[in-house]
């Protein structure tokens, strides 16, 4: 089964929201659901200091989800 970690950031300025797709089980091969719950955070906040999102936004919350995950908002 595929897994999505769909990180939700917002910008600390203005509180803009956006989603963002960390990583899946096809980039991420020993990723589970369990092992998202437990390791998802540890795993963004490498992403995050390395991505655009390294200053001036803030880690919202996360998610796991089953299967390929489509960006709200994106074509």
């Amino acid at each position: 089964m595929i897994i999505t970690v769909v990180a939700v950031l917002s910008q600390i300025a203005t509180g803009f929201t956006v989603e963002q797709i960390v990583t899946d089980s096809d980039q991420t091969p020993n990723l589970s659901f369990t092992s998202c719950a437990i390791n998802a955070q540890k795993q963004i906040a490498q992403w995050m200091q390395h991505s655009k999102y390294s200053e001036g936004w803030r880690l919202d919350r996360y998610k796991c989800i089953p299967g390929h995950y489509e960006l709200r908002g994106r074509a």
